[in-house]
């Protein structure tokens, strides 16, 4: 999803943003946000039924957030 590997999109950096502020699971900007930006659009599609249950397995690889913190403003979050 995206342009290519390692680069971000601004749907999977909103999905990153929003899992989390709303769960609190940091997810890594070249797998899992792409993945959870992917399940999100899909959830909009309409693509589950209600009485189905999906499971998204977070495997690692938030430390990756840090290379890209210029694009989250993690600089000057941390500064504060």
């Amino acid at each position: 999803m995206g342009e290519g590997y390692g680069k971000l999109t601004p749907e999977g950096v909103e999905a990153i943003k929003l899992v989390a502020r709303t769960e609190g699971i940091l997810l890594d900007p070249v797998y899992s946000g792409k993945a959870m930006a992917a399940l999100i659009d899909r959830i909009h599609k309409k693509e589950f039924k209600s009485d189905e249950r999906v499971l998204f397995l977070h495997t690692g690889g938030f430390p990756a957030l840090f290379a890209y913190n210029k694009d989250f403003n993690l600089d000057e979050k941390l500064a504060r």
